[in-house]
């Protein structure tokens, strides 16, 4: 049996082309999967001949073989550069699974995570998904949505061959440095961090890493730009009170740059944004539920006066709304410091309210943020998406699911599924509780947090797939924890002899403090 496996999963040694779609096959794919796609594909096309190029125009929103978002006269990205977790939407056919977040049924707040089969991709290669109207995508499921989304970023990737970008920061000033160099980069390119003094390399892992290190920077209560929001979820919402100088409108840029950079390159985020921030980056209005998730006490307040009837005497409220800053009144409205409400004007009073809070208040925040954030994921493309849909590619799934871990989970050296090693170190994880869970899910990969593909969608840089590994290393008292390569998602787990020096080692790795350890490879 083992013998069998092994000749199916042979491997091409060199990159192969398909004569028919142009697709390629890197040369660690298996020449049986290589063989099953041309044949396939020899018989798509006799059944179904390639889509024509067409011009597509969906309100503003213009795609042609010139527009920005294709600045290439070919609309398809060169196969030779499609990355491999793109290939792979087309290439694997069989049943596949995604987490998907969805409003309860009769519900515009409450939402919650399905586990759904993923459709089939509408095309039959990368050319033809790209040739799709834009309506078609628009209104498609999630995981066709992701794809054709992910495409269009790749005709704005500049190939890691022209060369890559340094970003050299300091353990000690990070965010300071960063600060000082960030406009200088192309956020374009493969971007590499180096840290000052430190001879690790960046094979992807301190990008990860860098992100979320600033992220937690910029939004810790102490720097004043952001404010916990008032849901049941642990988000951040921009502080209106913040001030307005140049070091701080820099830092929201920043703020833009990194949240574009982990689109670009499939980064989940650690931390939640409160849903109006959201929508002003897929460019859609705010509405009353929306404040849920920026504050529940004004949300049940408004949503009572739209909701009720009440009698003119029984409200003392003007048109106006104190800042706490500036010790004054603002009017929502021209004369609005006269301007009583009432029955007939609390629907006005109320989305006055919501634009003042969420847009009029932080705008020099949000312009400075959205600025940089579309000058790497243009405004047109993040319209497609729907605000849970935004979240999702944000985010990743808020849960480890153990049992997709381990199913995903490759193994190298002298270690394979029923090691009694590798059993103990399933066992002890299957104990964990989700905190805890996260905390080692970021030990070794760089971040708390899957995409909602699951485990097997794991990446290493370049768009590689890289799933979950353990790697069998002696036990030495000189190295006897596990050591982690966040750029490669690969564990090197010493060969304990028993379940308890397991135990222990893991959860020492798990309880120690990995904030701000920058560069632990």
């Amino acid at each position: 049996m083992g013998n069998c496996l092994k000749r199916n999963q042979t491997q091409l040694q060199q990159n192969q082309q398909c004569p028919k779609c142009l697709m390629v096959f890197l040369a660690q794919s298996s020449a049986l999967q290589y063989q099953q796609h041309v044949t396939n594909c020899r018989v798509r096309q006799i059944q179904n001949p390639p889509a024509q190029l067409r011009n597509v125009q969906v309100g503003d929103v213009v795609i042609e073989p010139n527009h920005p978002l294709n600045p290439n006269p070919n609309p398809n990205p060169n196969p030779r550069t499609t990355p491999h977790y793109i290939q792979e939407d087309f290439q694997n056919r069989k049943q596949k699974y995604y987490w998907c977040k969805e409003l309860l049924p009769g519900s515009k707040i409450k939402y919650k995570w399905n586990k759904k089969l993923s459709p089939p991709m509408p095309a039959a290669n990368v050319s033809e998904m790209l040739a799709l109207p834009w309506v078609q995508i628009k209104n498609s499921e999630f995981p066709i949505k992701q794809t054709w989304f992910r495409l269009q970023l790749e005709k704005k990737r500049i190939p890691w061959q022209q060369g890559a970008e340094t970003l050299s920061v300091n353990k000690e000033s990070f965010l300071m440095t960063t600060l000082n160099m960030y406009k200088e980069i192309n956020w374009h390119k493969e971007v590499k961090v180096h840290i000052d003094g430190d001879k690790v390399l960046d094979a992807g892992g301190l990008l990860r890493e860098w992100a979320n290190l600033i992220m937690k920077e910029i939004i810790h209560p102490e720097s004043g730009m952001f404010q916990i929001a008032d849901c049941d979820d642990v988000s951040y919402k921009i502080n209106c009170e913040a001030d307005t100088d140049e070091h701080i409108i820099d830092c929201f840029k920043l703020l833009g740059i990194v949240v574009g950079k982990c689109i670009f390159e499939r980064i989940p985020l650690n931390i939640y944004f409160d849903r109006s921030i959201i929508k002003h980056i897929i460019g859609q209005p705010i509405f009353l539920e929306d404040i849920y998730y920026y504050d529940r006490q004004l949300y049940q307040s408004w949503d009572f006066l739209v909701n009720n009837k009440f009698e003119a005497d029984d409200l003392s409220e003007y048109f106006v709304v104190y800042r706490q800053s500036k010790r004054d009144y603002y009017e929502l409205k021209l004369g609005g410091q006269n301007i009583q409400l009432d029955m007939d004007n609390c629907q006005e009073y109320v989305n006055l309210c919501i634009e003042y809070y969420t847009y009029l208040s932080v705008k020099p925040f949000l312009t400075a943020f959205l600025s940089t954030l579309y000058s790497i994921i243009p405004k047109q493309l993040l319209s497609l998406l729907e605000p849970l849909e935004l979240e999702m590619i944000l985010y990743g799934t808020p849960f480890i699911d153990i049992n997709d871990w381990r199913d995903n989970t490759d193994y190298k050296g002298a270690y394979y599924r029923t090691h009694q090693t590798i059993q103990w170190f399933w066992e002890i994880l299957e104990q964990l509780d989700q905190f805890n869970l996260a905390k080692f899910l970021q030990f070794c990969t760089g971040s708390t947090r899957t995409p909602v593909e699951g485990f097997r969608k794991l990446e290493s840089n370049r768009g590689n797939c890289s799933k979950f590994c353990v790697e069998s290393v002696p036990f030495t008292k000189a190295s006897p924890y596990p050591k982690a390569h966040t750029c490669f998602n690969r564990l090197e787990l010493p060969m304990y002899e028993t379940r308890e020096d397991i135990e222990q080692h893991l959860k020492a790795v798990i309880q120690a403090d990995l904030d701000g350890q920058f560069g632990m490879e």
